[in-house]
């Protein structure tokens, strides 16, 4: 089992920041590395049909709750359903991460950090329907490819809004990892605008204030994320609203169309409400100072972003998912949607009316119609779903998928 770095410092689990050592972060990189290694030989063994069940009838219980609980969650390819929905899992690791190149503030999805840039109740609730639109509009858009309807018939649940976050739009998913090399990755390197690239970081990008001369690293072991993750589907955390508890549930995304989710070992936290990792007790906060050398030996680990960012179909086509992300005219499935979503709003007409009266994206008026926001020509649909014309999760992912019965 995982443990915290900080209990070397105190037995109570609090807020306060952990100055980690290369050294520390060597001992991570090692431990990581056993852990693939272990779920890697699990996924093997559960493929050749292997269990932990013996002829002794006395200990059939104990051998079937490891099944469940150890080889299931351990096996690359696991089916299981999720209250967001059917996911194929990626083998469970025993730490999630999430790496920063710099101090921040409140670490929360983008959804929310845009939303608090409006002073009023109304301008928010009337952005989070806009980020919604925009959302349907992404899934629509996804589902314009064979490539997307067929894994929807064939294998797992399209993870449209979890999707939507790997590429950029604005969500209330925060991203998390289970692979310290993709945080120690986020973490150490910058992505460069004008180059479209990820790079490095300088010495002279660190070293500009206080900040940015550390890069940080959120961790939570596997066996803290279960225990909440237990209570949460117990309804131990819902009360009312006065005492309601906040957690940051920890969820898989898993295998989806496209690569870059899986690449990253994409898990995510799903934040409703505003609940900064800096303020929740259970990620612990690991903070380490930027030096180029270490920049540029994760940076040339993870081949210069590309074990993370991989060619894939869909970056052929950002220039549409940029339409999108900046889009103030959708379609009445979108806003349907939205509509449908929004527990401020409950009338469809005025909603209309105050998102059409609405200066929430300056200059720009809010239209609602029978318009799609992007244009996707028959050539680039085609040109992609031919990319992906014999596509076999078993075969392009190295998985099989398996699931267990539950007789109920």
């Amino acid at each position: 089992m995982s443990e915290y770095i900080s209990r070397r410092y105190t037995d109570k689990l609090d807020n306060r920041i952990i100055d980690i050592t290369y050294d520390d972060i060597k001992a991570l990189f090692h431990e990581n590395e056993k852990d693939a290694k272990e779920c890697e030989a699990i996924t093997k063994d559960s493929y050749a049909g292997k269990n932990f069940y013996s002829d002794n009838p006395s200990n059939s219980r104990f051998e079937f709750y490891k099944e469940v609980l150890y080889r299931d969650p351990k096996t690359s390819g696991f089916i299981m359903q999720y209250p967001h929905g059917v996911v194929i899992r990626q083998a469970e690791r025993n730490n999630y991460f999430r790496g920063e190149n710099q101090i921040f503030s409140k670490s929360v999805p983008s959804l929310i950090r845009k939303l608090n840039q409006y002073n009023s109740e109304s301008d928010k609730e009337l952005y989070k329907l806009v980020a919604d639109m925009r959302i349907a509009e992404f899934g629509m858009f996804l589902f314009e490819f064979d490539f997307v309807k067929n894994w929807a018939a064939r294998y797992s649940d399209v993870l449209f809004e979890a999707l939507a976050q790997h590429y950029g739009l604005e969500t209330n998913w925060l991203d998390i990892t289970n692979d310290f090399n993709v945080a120690l990755f986020f973490a150490t390197c910058y992505y460069d605008g004008t180059e479209k690239r990820w790079k490095p970081l300088t010495k002279e990008m660190t070293e500009k204030s206080e900040g940015t001369k550390y890069g940080m690293i959120f961790h939570i072991p596997q066996w803290q994320v279960s225990i909440q993750s237990m209570f949460n589907i117990a309804g131990q955390y819902s009360s009312s609203e006065d005492e309601k508890i906040l957690i940051n549930d920890v969820l898989p995304i898993g295998f989806q169309p496209f690569m870059r989710c899986h690449m990253q070992h994409g898990y995510g936290i799903k934040m409703m409400d505003e609940f900064p990792l800096q303020e929740d007790i259970t990620f612990e906060k690991l903070r380490f100072r930027h030096s180029e050398k270490l920049s540029k030996e994760i940076y040339e680990r993870m081949d210069q972003g590309r074990l993370i960012y991989p060619h894939e179909g869909l970056l052929d086509l950002l220039d549409v998912v940029e339409t999108i992300k900046q889009s103030s005219t959708f379609t009445e499935d979108a806003f349907d949607y939205a509509f449908n979503k929004s527990t401020y709003y409950t009338d469809k007409t005025k909603c209309k009316k105050f998102l059409a009266e609405s200066d929430i994206l300056g200059n720009k008026k809010i239209i609602i119609g029978n318009t799609q926001p992007y244009h996707l020509s028959r050539q680039r649909r085609r040109r992609l779903d031919r990319m992906y014309e014999d596509f076999s999760i078993e075969k392009e992912y190295g998985i099989k998928l398996t699931t267990r019965m539950v007789y109920c």
